[in-house]
């Protein structure tokens, strides 16, 4: 008997990265599913989508600089994409393009993790695709949300949008005034010296930082150092990872297995 087709499953990004496939591979293996997860490097949206549709595509991430690029060319969004502007999955049910955004629930599950941030006065630095996902997914969870941003223009455009208050600049923020404060700049990814609240964190204060890359970014070890308890970019990554195994495949997410592979794969490429 010839070996039937595996269920197709990928990403969308301008250049292709091998994180996304190895924490995807990794759990459609451990739940013993037929499915393969390919990372494609693309250049038009608009042909992308019409190949998840021709290819029969299951479910396809969407990296940047595609998140919103591809949204005209779905056939529904979901009302939380659709508040943040921006897709990163697309799941095709029997020819039926929707997309969603798991960013904002991979950062609060990663945050649930530390705190409920229900009732919480939170702080969000940056006013980007990041942090419209962070601030969208703490204002649904109940938190007391601030944006802080260099650009005020930009930062209040975005509280505006998302319905909670913009705090002005960084030299704006006080540590004491917060119960938590999140990253969502790209300061600090891939950066491992660059810590945008370098000399402003105290000890009470949880703290967390969208960046990925080192796994322990500068904002992250000088947070420890302090006492804060923190939350890596990583479990935000794996989080949101398992919200898109859970559209595509039906199944509880192994999130041990996951990050392992994540994790595994950051070391394997120096990352």
């Amino acid at each position: 008997m010839p070996r039937s087709i595996p269920t197709l499953c990928g990403s969308i990004m301008g250049e292709p990265f091998s994180l996304g496939e190895k924490i995807h591979n990794a759990a459609y293996r451990a739940l013993g599913l037929d499915y393969t997860f390919v990372c494609f490097g693309v250049e038009d949206p608009r042909n992308a989508v019409q190949a998840i549709r021709t290819l029969g595509v299951r479910g396809m991430n969407v990296s940047m600089p595609y998140k919103s690029a591809v949204m005209p060319y779905l056939d529904a969004i979901d009302a939380s994409a659709r508040a943040i502007g921006a897709v990163n999955t697309i799941d095709n049910r029997d020819g039926v393009l929707t997309g969603y955004n798991t960013d904002y629930l991979g950062a609060v599950r990663a945050l649930r993790e530390a705190i409920h941030p229900a009732g919480k006065r939170v702080a969000v630095i940056g006013a980007g695709g990041a942090a419209k996902a962070v601030v969208y997914g703490c204002r649904q969870a109940g938190a007391r949300v601030k944006v802080f941003n260099r650009s005020a223009e930009r930062g209040k455009a975005l509280a505006d949008a998302l319905g909670v208050d913009f705090g002005g600049s960084l030299d704006d923020f006080e540590a004491q005034a917060f119960d938590i404060v999140i990253n969502a700049t790209s300061a600090g990814f891939k950066q491992p010296d660059v810590n945008p609240l370098d000399g402003r964190l105290a000890p009470h204060l949880i703290v967390m930082d969208v960046a990925f890359l080192p796994v322990e970014t500068a904002l992250l070890r000088q947070a420890r150092q302090l006492g804060c308890a923190t939350v890596a970019g990583t479990r935000m990554l794996v989080h949101q990872a398992c919200r898109q195994i859970e559209l595509y495949t039906g199944h509880d997410a192994p999130i041990d297995v996951m990050e392992r592979a994540m994790l595994h794969e950051i070391e394997r490429l120096h990352l």
